[in-house]
């Protein structure tokens, strides 16, 4: 197994091989090339690609589509400054398979190398960006239908910590030929708002069984349509039967060398996101 880093710099390299080290991992080769050409000749079929996301982000996505294009089995994975994190769906729509945030931590580095490998030597799930749209729009029909609210998407991007961005996320697993988990979540006002524009009452000041029982129905109506979409693809799936967790801070896993992309939408004032975090899974043929 090998792990090259695409980078101008030295410094990236050395501190990917140090995460390593640090932890006393061994049993894998690591490589640096400084341009397209150095890390062209040195893919192989057990190599996983860093893709290092600085400079223009058009030039970096050129990367990603070049490994792709030399062996579409070989993960590209990017390396990102959080100041920088907006930017990264050009790189995922190349075909990078996930995001590790600079500054470094090694157990992160670790674990998205170790597990982009790992899904590597199978046959891989892919990210297609296909997935995100349907979610987009049943998440805009559901707000102005079910809430009588217009929300306005404000960005996009990918998160890799498990860390939510409000105070109650309804969350939605999915299997079948797509695999992963849909996630809405947003702060305690903004539910109590939406519950009560739901129900036609004056909205309450704090989280109730209520409130959380309708976090659950809104994302399991953005799935349901996002679901009668994506009937029309070759993509199908199950969805289960929602769960809610709240409060501050709470997390929530999802799947590992998996990009996992969050919209962050406004009404009202307020912000709000989506998390999007699926792959194709071509064994997983369930049609409903």
């Amino acid at each position: 197994m090998q792990v090259i880093t695409v980078s101008e710099s030295l410094a990236t390299p050395n501190m990917i091989k140090g995460s390593f080290a640090s932890r006393k991992v061994h049993g894998l080769d690591f490589l640096h090339a400084r341009n397209k050409a150095e890390m062209l000749a040195a893919i192989d079929e057990k190599s996983v690609v860093l893709v290092d996301w600085e400079g223009e982000p058009g030039e970096r996505a050129e990367l990603v589509y070049a490994a792709k294009e030399k062996s579409s089995r070989v993960p590209v994975l990017l390396l990102c400054p959080r100041s920088r994190a907006g930017s990264v769906f050009a790189g995922i729509k190349a075909g990078a398979a996930g995001v590790i945030n600079k500054p470094f931590d090694h157990d992160d580095v670790i674990r998205s190398v170790a597990g982009a490998l790992k899904i590597g030597q199978k046959t891989r799930p892919t990210v297609n960006v296909e997935f995100i749209n349907p979610f987009i729009d049943a998440t805009r029909n559901v707000f102005s239908s079910m809430c009588r609210t217009q929300i306005a998407r404000k960005k996009i991007f990918v998160k890799d910590d498990y860390k939510m961005l409000g105070d109650i996320s309804g969350v939605m697993k999915l299997s079948g030929t797509a695999v992963g988990t849909v996630v809405i979540s947003m702060s305690t006002e903004l539910a109590c708002l939406m519950v009560g524009r739901m129900l036609g009452e004056k909205p309450g000041d704090k989280l109730t069984r209520e409130i959380e029982d309708a976090a659950g129905e809104l994302i399991n109506m953005i799935s349901g349509q996002a679901k009668a979409s994506l009937v029309k693809t070759k993509y199908h799936f199950t969805i289960s039967i929602p769960e809610v967790v709240t409060g501050p801070d709470h997390e929530i896993e999802h799947q590992p060398g998996v990009p996992n992309i969050v919209v962050v939408f406004e009404g009202e004032g307020h912000d709000f996101s989506l998390q999007v975090c699926l792959a194709a899974n071509d064994q997983g043929a369930v049609r409903s």
